[in-house]
């Protein structure tokens, strides 16, 4: 990593993580819900691709599956819908809130000075809806939006056309890619500088161009942060699919009752723990496109 790099972005921003407990804190519902939503979503994506495109009736996930499709289905889908309309709401909040609250601990003259996360949340309110609208109109080129949307259309257009669908895909990825170094300071834009989404936009384009080189080696580290989503993706499928082993395996009452108990209780442990992982994460990640915003800033202001 460049030596610059890491002195002027990684550094600050891993302090920021080391020496704000609170922050972590405040920022830890947004980040519980993401790790929830995203990975219930890719798990039931791949579920229904393995089992009814490719015809692998394996016991364990059509029982998980069959749970979607159950006399349950509408309560799921509108707990689903309502749990997903609270993410959509609480994420722009909490985004804009934590972007403020970097910027005004920047700006402090001393450590002792004291900077409300409370404060900055209220402050980022009032750019809740161009960063919402941001959030949903650029959010289509994320990785994980990209990975939902090819399990989606082998599901539409069935498995004989997987090697289409897949070039097809790839295409969109690198795309997708060149937009996301693109984009990378529009929210930053949108909150420090109240411009609207497409006004950021434009204005992180040249910010980006300007800093191409750290831009893109940020962006290849936030990519590799982002391998987390296997992980949170490995621990919800194998879960539930144990719990529904269990059932076929453990045949005496008590013990399964025990079973399924343990297991439902180390599953939401595990969810804690991702949820606290996801919170540091987005938190590092949220400081370090903040400090490299800082520097493009300057880069821009000297080339001018």
């Amino acid at each position: 990593m460049n030596q610059q790099i890491k002195e002027n972005i990684i550094l600050p921003a891993w302090n920021t993580i080391k020496n704000d407990i609170k922050i972590k804190k405040y920022y830890f519902i947004p980040g519980l819900f993401s790790i929830i939503i995203l990975t219930a979503l890719l798990v039931y994506q791949t579920i229904y691709t393995y089992v009814v495109i490719f015809g692998n009736k394996d016991k364990a996930l059509q029982i998980i599956l069959d749970l979607f499709h159950s006399q349950f289905a509408l309560e799921i889908i509108i707990g689903s819908i309502i749990f997903v309309l609270v993410y959509m709401v609480i994420t722009p909040m909490f985004e804009g809130g934590l972007i403020k609250y970097l910027d005004q601990k920047n700006k402090c003259q001393s450590e002792d000075e004291y900077v409300s996360f409370g404060n900055a949340i209220g402050l980022g309110m009032t750019r809740f809806l161009p960063l919402f609208e941001y959030n949903n109109i650029f959010s289509e080129f994320k990785l994980i939006s990209i990975l939902n949307a090819y399990l989606f259309t082998i599901r539409f257009v069935g498995a004989e056309y997987i090697s289409y669908v897949s070039y097809l895909f790839l295409v969109v990825f690198f795309f997708s890619v060149i937009l996301n170094v693109l984009f990378a300071y529009s929210k930053y834009e949108i909150m420090l500088k109240n411009k609207n989404a497409f006004q950021a936009a434009g204005a992180s384009a040249k910010l980006a161009i300007v800093t191409l080189f750290t831009t893109t080696r940020l962006y290849l580290l936030m990519f590799f942060l982002n391998f987390r989503v296997i992980l949170n993706f490995i621990i919800f499928l194998s879960f539930p699919l144990v719990m529904v082993m269990a059932l076929g395996f453990i045949t005496t009452k008590i013990y399964l009752f025990v079973a399924i108990g343990i297991l439902s209780i180390l599953f939401i442990i595990f969810i804690l723990i991702l949820g606290y992982v996801t919170t540091v994460l987005e938190i590092f990640k949220t400081a370090i496109w903040y400090y490299a915003y800082k520097e493009a800033l300057k880069k821009a202001e000297e080339d001018e």
